[in-house]
């Protein structure tokens, strides 16, 4: 486990929830030698709990906004629901503000799954001072967790983005290991042309990172909100069952937004200004493979037009403005 402070980062939860969850990984499907293992990815728009500490959104801090405990406990249901249909035995999460959410959802879930289903392990990280940071939850062992971020400096009253570092998990998959790569990239509001040279090193990073993981051995696969189109992403031709992406710093890599043909699914993964956006990612390199991908449509979370149903606090409704993907990862 590294906790080094030079990151300056807000670390909670270490490799394992309290005791109160039961022992075992849900078995791993043997295919050919290798292991396979299903990985839900959500944006979760937002999610604070109810304990006001002063680094949440305007619209959760106002006197107005009616935020409380029986509207966190309602979110959390909803949230849980969603993770329980889907049944992935990783699940990375986007957007949430603390450590204590992961239990929370964990112990939502522990008492209608099977006792190998239960999701044992989980981390989760922020920067220090953030609204918000990033978790995984797994049924499978966390060996080590790192945190990586980039260091902003520059003058004053020049532009200082708060880029959220990258969380990178290794997993023990039925004895063999797998690094995985939690990303949420700095977004486009405001000046979207000047925040695109902070992506842009966010990418380097990440190329540099997976590129680390896969010359020592481990195969990688990065997931996350990457507020970076895939359409915006170097393409490569391929014959659709390789690297079809190239990552600055020179790292090819496999999404499978891309079908077989080249082109993208009919569905993506955030609905912006009456058309899909694809910045919901999965990338793999090394020795996996990514299989049954997609946008996961089929619940409440989304409407009759496949569209996520945002959540809404004054009336209570919705989930979120991104929809959750999932896909098998055969680790060989």
């Amino acid at each position: 486990m590294f906790f080094g402070k030079k990151w300056k980062i807000r670390l909670a939860a270490a490799c394992f929830l309290p005791a109160l969850f039961f022992a075992g990984a849900a078995d791993c499907f043997a295919h050919s030698g290798g292991k396979s293992v299903s990985v839900m990815c959500w944006n979760m728009e937002t999610f604070f709990d109810a304990v006001f500490d002063g680094n949440e959104y305007k619209e959760f801090s106002s006197s107005r906004s009616g935020w409380c405990e029986s509207k966190y406990r309602v979110r959390l249901e909803r949230a849980a629901s969603v993770i329980k249909k889907i049944g992935c035995d990783v699940v990375v999460l986007e957007e949430m503000e603390k450590s204590g959410q992961l239990r929370d959802i964990s112990n939502q879930l522990s008492a209608t799954f099977s006792r190998k289903s239960v999701y044992r392990h989980g981390f989760f990280a922020a920067e220090e001072g953030a609204s918000i940071g990033c978790g995984i939850l797994s049924r499978y062992p966390i060996l080590s967790a790192r945190v990586h971020s980039i260091k902003v400096g520059g003058r004053k009253g020049r532009f200082q983005p708060s880029l959220r570092p990258i969380l990178q998990v290794t997993l023990d998959v039925g004895g063999k290991k797998i690094d995985v790569f939690v990303n949420h990239w700095k977004s486009k509001s405001g000046n979207s042309a000047e925040s695109e040279q902070w992506r842009d090193r966010q990418e380097r990073q990440l190329a540099f990172l997976m590129g680390k993981s896969v010359s020592s051995g481990v195969p990688a696969l990065a997931c996350g909100d990457f507020n970076r189109s895939i359409e915006e992403f170097e393409k490569r031709d391929g014959d659709g069952s390789g690297p079809n992406v190239v990552l600055k710093g020179g790292l090819s890599v496999y999404s499978p937004w891309y079908g077989d043909d080249g082109k993208l699914c009919a569905v993506g993964s955030y609905w912006y200004k009456g058309a899909w956006e694809y910045i919901d990612n999965f990338f793999s390199a090394g020795g996996i493979s990514i299989s049954d991908f997609a946008p996961c449509t089929a619940g409440e979370w989304a409407d009759a037009s496949f569209r996520p149903r945002r959540y809404r606090m004054h009336p209570g409704s919705g989930y979120s403005d991104h929809l959750p993907i999932a896909c098998k990862v055969l680790i060989l």
